[in-house]
């Protein structure tokens, strides 16, 4: 294992994502390694597709560049330092320090992905590639429906549920019926992590990103409606519907929960903070309008935040028991 590539993954990563730096290290020791370094795998592929600005890459190079990064980290490249090379080039049009360092490291990335079983490997490969197909398909598609919304989702979401889950199933012992729950509901949990991000985030995608991945079309309203204080009634029934979308999504969080092995107990507290983190967001989001008006995203607060990380299973079953009682 390379050492000082491996030892670049964990310290790069608080950077990148602060919501996983902290549910990451809670994982079984097993899979702490992998889900660390595909990670940051699927944080380069988002970095191309969301965080340079459009001044600074066409489209027809941004999309290159994104399947040049599924090509980093293709088992069979034998040329990996090739192509790092290229995505290096483009870490100073990424916006803040962490992720300038992650793009100029890529080869780090690479060489540590190497270090990984070659299983890992191949179906982080097959997610990844997946994951790209979609982000490419809807950098010029708008999401209009709530379908639209759901497949975005899965692309960006979704896909990362299905790594996780595969590698569940390969380091541990998962019965056959299990499995099948295990396999039915990774989506609806990739899914409602990312809707919640992107509920809370509505504000700032379009002042900052000058875009946003709310269903207009279906809400029947528009940007400006939507972001308008005197247009307040109608913004705040878009939100009502973007919440009541995304609670849709709760009940299989807890299928997909009892049906994780209870010799992985670092896998259950992994998930159980990510998404009693999405659902406490939900209640301070819950009709609150500095979603839609206020300077910055709404957070939950420091105390609920402190209290559920005593404790995430604890907190989060007595959270999602007001969705499934």
């Amino acid at each position: 294992m390379s050492e000082k590539a491996v030892s670049f993954c964990k310290k790069i990563l608080p950077g990148v994502s602060r919501s996983f730096a902290l549910s990451i290290p809670m994982l079984d020791e097993i899979m702490r390694v992998p889900v660390t370094i595909i990670y940051l795998q699927d944080r380069l592929l988002d970095s191309f597709e969301d965080e340079i600005s459009d001044k600074d890459i066409s489209m027809e190079r941004r999309k290159e560049m994104m399947d040049q990064v599924v090509e980093l980290f293709r088992p069979d490249n034998y040329h990996a330092e090739k192509t790092a090379a290229e995505i290096t080039s483009f870490a100073e049009f990424m916006p803040v320090d962490p992720l300038k360092e992650m793009v100029a490291n890529a080869v780090l990335l690479r060489e540590a992905y190497d270090s990984l079983e070659d299983f890992v490997k191949e179906v982080s490969y097959k997610w990844l590639s997946e994951m790209n197909l979609g982000m490419k398909k809807y950098l010029s598609k708008e999401i209009n429906t709530f379908l639209d919304l759901d497949e975005y989702c899965y692309y960006v979401a979704g896909t990362v549920g299905g790594f996780l889950t595969d590698l569940l199933v390969y380091y541990s012992y998962v019965s056959e019926r299990d499995y099948d729950i295990l396999l039915a509901n990774y989506n609806t949990s990739g899914q409602f992590l990312q809707k919640v991000n992107l509920i809370r985030d509505i504000r700032e995608d379009i002042k900052t990103k000058k875009k946003h991945y709310w269903p207009l079309k279906s809400l029947n309203i528009t940007i400006d409606g939507l972001l308008e204080e005197s247009n307040e009634e109608k913004g705040m029934l878009a939100l009502e519907k973007m919440i009541s979308d995304v609670k849709t999504h709760i009940p299989g969080l807890l299928h997909y929960y009892n049906s994780i092995p209870l010799e992985m107990p670092g896998y259950r507290n992994f998930y159980s903070l990510n998404n009693v983190l999405g659902l406490a967001t939900i209640e301070e989001m819950e009709g609150n309008p500095a979603v839609l008006y206020g300077n910055e995203p709404v957070k939950v607060g420091k105390l609920t935040f402190l209290n559920i990380m005593k404790n995430p299973e604890k907190s989060f079953l007595e959270k999602i028991e007001k969705y499934n009682g």
